[in-house]
């Protein structure tokens, strides 16, 4: 028996089988035995955490960015947002709370996926510059499919056919709903496949370093949250511009307050689904949010979705009803 092989590890995620060369084959889309009743419960809990996390984040943006000043400091608020699930993490792992231990993670093993991060916001937001928001919506959706071919390809990794199905059918019912307000430039379409392609090699890097490095959800967001603040620290001069804080209204600073206890649970929610599930499943996930958040916005707008736009939700709401019902398979 190897040395790895007796190791006690700190958190069994799940069961990977060896390949046929002896070398250890990850399952970024694993199929381990049925999940457990409290399992299941905990898992739906994540996703009701996110989605609720994600819809409160889109309203507190809004009003944060409606103040002209933070609207041109997006990295400067993405890095109050590490910096506060930092903080929320580190207290959380002491006493007397004592969630989960920490653990110390070697730089060099966390850096990978802290750059990755940050190449993600940064082309995120210039894709959003660059791009109208329904452009950018719709190249948001195309990360699920771009996660199933990435893991196809590196991981060797099938997916069946009904699954496939279920995702064509989310992905083209979240575009009806965006397309009427899709254009784009040469230049834009550009960023917005960098931005997809880089997204989904980051959701699936988190759940293949939960698993080599050992540790929980908490454990590694813990080690990254902090390093990844750091590294945005760097492209602040070149891609915002620094507001006079004393000038904010103190409404807005309110907002900041609550989008920063927001990002920590939108942060760690990602982290468990993605740990406890895949990030396939989360795409899906994050796919469905985006027709509950338009739909939220008709409701309170007091405007009436197009056929298309009610095809477009009908059509997403079956997908997703037909993936997770695959899934518990």
């Amino acid at each position: 028996m190897s040395a790895m092989e007796k190791k006690e590890p700190l958190t069994q995620v799940y069961s990977v089988p060896p390949s046929p060369t002896g070398l250890p084959q990850w399952n970024p889309d694993r199929t381990t035995s049925p999940p457990s009743i409290k399992e299941k419960i905990a898992t739906a809990l994540c996703i009701a955490l996110n989605t609720f996390a994600t819809v409160a984040m889109v309203f507190l943006s809004k009003k944060i960015f409606s103040d002209p000043q933070m609207h041109d400091a997006q990295v400067l608020f993405t890095i109050w947002h590490f910096a506060c699930t930092a903080a929320v993490l580190w207290l959380a792992s002491r006493a007397p709370f004592r969630a989960f231990k920490p653990v110390r993670l070697p730089v060099r093993k966390i850096l990978p996926i802290c750059v990755l991060f940050t190449a993600y916001v940064i082309l995120g937001n210039m894709s959003l510059s660059y791009n109208t928001i329904g452009f950018y919506q719709l190249a948001k959706v195309m990360t699920t499919p771009v996660v199933v071919l990435i893991t196809f390809v590196m991981f060797k990794t099938p997916i069946s056919m009904s699954k496939a199905l279920a995702i064509l059918c989310i992905c083209l019912g979240v575009s009806l709903t965006n397309s009427s307000s899709a254009q784009s430039n040469p230049l834009g379409a550009i960023i917005a496949v960098g931005a997809v392609v880089i997204t989904g090699f980051y959701q699936i890097l988190i759940g293949k370093k939960i698993e080599d490095l050992e540790v929980t959800a908490q454990q590694l967001l813990l080690n990254q949250a902090p390093l990844s603040a750091f590294l945005l620290i760097f492209f602040v001069p070149v891609l915002d511009t620094v507001p006079d804080f004393r000038t904010i209204p103190t409404n807005i600073y309110w907002s900041l307050l609550g989008s920063g206890v927001m990002a920590c649970l939108l942060n760690l929610s990602q982290f468990l689904i993605i740990s406890r599930t895949s990030a396939l499943t989360f795409n899906v996930v994050g796919n469905l949010k985006t027709i509950l958040i338009l739909s939220g916005g008709w409701y309170l707008e007091g405007k009436l979705p197009t056929q298309t736009e009610a095809a477009g939700v009908l059509l997403a709401l079956g997908g997703g009803w037909l993936y997770s019902h695959l899934k518990r398979k």
